[in-house]
């Protein structure tokens, strides 16, 4: 089930796992919102639930399998949601804008999207997204709090492992 970063799910909703995500992925529920959705989708991605990405893929885009590979070598560090279009308990389609900070090979990176999503047979899928730049506002300043969760600032923790500010 998704890790916790104290009592909180790990899709940064602020709520229990147990409240949030976790229902979800075990299919206790269905998410009844598009965001809600990708919320799930970032924390399926986080423990490596391929069974459930497929699952929450419209069939007309999904791929056949997603393999361990597929999912990456990768420790997903926090969730963004930037914007939501419809998506709501009453629509039949949405869009969600989110920005999900990852560590791959020792560096902090950031993967942008608009992800477009359907309700099928009452079911929010994920459709596609296009993937969006990056702006600079949504990188992690030398002084700020690391979001690998370690408590130091990035400078010291991240910023160091990357080479980012070796020449400081």
């Amino acid at each position: 089930m998704p890790e916790a970063v104290g009592n909180s799910c790990c899709c940064g909703s602020g709520l229990a796992c147990a409240e949030c995500c976790q229902p979800l992925l075990s299919g206790v529920r269905q998410a009844a919102t598009a965001s809600a959705l990708m919320r799930s989708r970032y924390a399926a991605f986080a423990v490596d639930d391929a069974a459930y990405l497929l699952a929450t893929w419209h069939p007309q885009t999904r791929p056949p399998q997603l393999k361990p590979q597929d999912l990456g070598d990768v420790q997903w560090l926090s969730l963004q949601i930037t914007d939501v279009a419809s998506g709501g308990e009453q629509d039949q389609h949405g869009e969600v804008e989110f920005i999900a900070r990852y560590r791959m090979n020792g560096r902090v990176e950031s993967h942008h999207e608009r992800s477009r999503f359907s309700r099928v047979q009452g079911q929010w899928l994920y459709v596609d997204g296009g993937l969006l730049p990056t702006t600079a506002a949504v990188k992690t300043g030398r002084n700020a709090r690391c979001e690998c969760g370690s408590g130091r600032k990035y400078k010291q923790c991240c910023g160091r492992r990357s080479g980012a500010y070796d020449t400081l």
